[in-house]
C-alpha cells in the first residue's frame, strides 16, 4: 500500500523541526558558551558587562524566534521545534555545570528547562491565539447564501 499524501507530509515536516531544532539548539549553545567564557574568563571585559548581556540576549532572542517564522502557521510544530533546540541547550547548561559549579547555585537544570519549556508553551499558545483572531478577522461574519 502507497503511503498516504498527508503521512509523509508529516514525516517531513517533523523532519524540519527536527533538523531546525537542533540547528537552533547549536547556535544557542554557541552564544551560552561564548557568553559565560567571556565573563568568566576576559576580565578585561568586565567594563562592557552590560553591553555583553544586551548583545547574548539580544542573539539568543533572534535564534529562538527562527522556529516561529518558519512555522508560524504551525504552533505545535514551533513548540515542538523550539523544545528540541533547548533540550540541547539545557544539556549544555547541565555540562557547563562541571567547570562552573555556581552555575548550579543560580538556578538548576530542571527549573533551566522548565523555564525554557514555558516560555515556549506561552510563546505557542500566544501565536495560536494570533492565527485564531486573524481567522475570525478575514472569515465572514454572516454566512454567505448559495444560490441553487
Amino acid at each position: 500500500m502507497p503511503p498516504q499524501p498527508q503521512a509523509a507530509h508529516l514525516r517531513q515536516v517533523s523532519r524540519a523541526e527536527l533538523w531546525l531544532g537542533v540547528v537552533v539548539g547549536a547556535g544557542l549553545s554557541g552564544v551560552a558558551i561564548a557568553w559565560l567564557l567571556i565573563a568568566n574568563r576576559l576580565p578585561s571585559f568586565d567594563h562592557l558587562a552590560m553591553l555583553r548581556n544586551i548583545a547574548a540576549g539580544t542573539l539568543a532572542i533572534v535564534l529562538m524566534l527562527v522556529p516561529v517564522c518558519r512555522f508560524r502557521k504551525h504552533p505545535s510544530h514551533v513548540f515542538a521545534c523550539g523544545l528540541i533546540a533547548w533540550s540541547i541547550v539545557t544539556l549544555v547548561y547541565a555540562i557547563l555545570q562541571i567547570p562552573f559549579p555556581r552555575l548550579e547555585a543560580r538556578m538548576g537544570t530542571f527549573h533551566f528547562f522548565i523555564l525554557g519549556a514555558l516560555i515556549l508553551g506561552l510563546a505557542s499558545a500566544l501565536l495560536w491565539v494570533a492565527q485564531l483572531v486573524l481567522s475570525l478577522w478575514h472569515a465572514p461574519v454572516v454566512p454567505v447564501r448559495r444560490a441553487h
